[in-house]
């Protein structure tokens, strides 16, 4: 018995030996994996985009607006002129907050309108909502006792800064009109990457790309052919889901519904195509299975599905950019949390198509019709 399973380990050994890549795979990845998200993983929130709107452009104004700055959590983008342009900001995702300052804004004045800040926090994310809110008290507080200390015994219940905070898009903050949506996206994206990734390799380990390769057909109509069958998958899944959301998990739909469809299915696409792509270099299907590990772990840790991406580190924080799900995230919770415009999602889909359209183009120049 010992002597059978002893020659049954030396031969995989010796196997495992000349599979010099998946040993490397192996052995790189986790470590690879480790060291990118040990650093990008974080749980406090910072960096968060936000705009003011200073209609009294006082030094109390402006001392209110620095605090805010120097919080460490807020970076402060271009003051917009009006309410209108702030709530505009946020429902593009430009922003996560805005800070509206009234004319004439005073601590020290007896009127609660003229000291009153009005802050717009988008609600999608509770975590970051709630952050933001806690943050802006603290602040406020931080002046307000100045002021308080400066107006004495009698003025001090009329004095301070008063914060009104309305939430948009999530009102009673609730964590699954965030993860909802996201979670929609990575259902279309793993089961299609993997599947995808296995096709080629497939076809190589089941001895039937010889007749693949006595087809006429042309590598990219190859690629194509080999999509078409995935893709349908992909819209009665990205189907179900979607009902899923909307009705068992009461996740509004603020955006239009025609418009979601349509980007969906070009993330079916996406992904579909980098499943194709990764196809054509692994050599076996082991290697296929680690590659997509390979992609999807990131993807789900970097891109924001998780995470805020603001609150990253710098020297991780662009690799965020090179993960194709982080635009579809952008894209399917700015239409569906927040009613966005196909303008101002217009930069995420310019990169998505261009993504799919490159890997399909990849996969096909990869693709050799010859056995190897």
């Amino acid at each position: 018995m010992y002597s059978v399973l002893r020659a049954v380990a030396l031969k995989e050994l010796l196997q495992l030996r000349r599979d010099r890549v998946t040993i490397a795979i192996a052995i790189l990845i986790p470590v690879i994996q480790l060291i990118i998200l040990g650093y990008a993983i974080s749980t406090e929130v910072k960096n968060v985009t936000a705009v003011v709107v200073d209609l009294a452009l006082n030094e109390s104004s402006r001392e209110f607006v620095s605090g805010l700055g120097n919080s460490g959590v807020f970076i402060l983008q271009g003051a917009k002129l009006s309410y209108d342009e702030a709530y505009q900001a946020i429902v593009d995702g430009d922003a996560k907050a805005a800070f509206l300052i009234p004319p004439g804004f005073a601590p020290d004045a007896g009127d609660d309108q003229s000291r009153t800040v009005q802050v717009l926090v988008d609600g999608s994310d509770s975590t970051t909502a709630n952050y933001v809110m806690s943050t802006v008290s603290g602040v406020s507080q931080e002046l307000s006792q100045r002021y308080i200390t400066q107006a004495g015994i009698v003025g001090a219940q009329r004095a301070g800064v008063a914060v009104r905070t309305r939430v948009l898009f999530n009102p009673q903050l609730r964590s699954s009109v965030f993860f909802v949506p996201a979670i929609l996206v990575l259902i279309l994206h793993m089961p299609l990457l993997l599947l995808t990734a296995l096709s080629v390799v497939r076809e190589r380990v089941e001895g039937t790309l010889e007749q693949l390769i006595a087809t006429p057909i042309s590598r990219l109509g190859l690629m194509i052919g080999k999509l078409v069958p995935m893709f349908w998958l992909g819209v009665l899944e990205g189907t179900g889901v979607l009902l899923v959301m909307v009705y068992l998990f009461q996740v509004p739909l603020r955006g239009s519904l025609p418009l979601l469809v349509v980007l969906l299915l070009l993330w079916v696409a996406a992904s579909l195509a980098l499943g194709l792509f990764i196809s054509t270099i692994a050599r076996n299907q082991l290697q296929a299975v680690m590659m997509s590990i390979l992609v999807i772990i990131p993807s789900i840790l970097l891109s924001g599905f998780m995470f805020p991406r603001e609150s990253m580190p710098a020297i991780i924080y662009p690799f965020t950019y090179l993960l194709p799900m982080t635009y579809a995230l952008n894209i399917v919770r700015g239409l569906v949390i927040r009613g966005t415009g196909s303008f101002a999602l217009l930069p995420d889909i310019i990169v998505l198509t261009l993504f799919t359209v490159g890997m399909v183009v990849l996969a096909a120049t990869r693709f050799q019709k010859r056995l190897g």
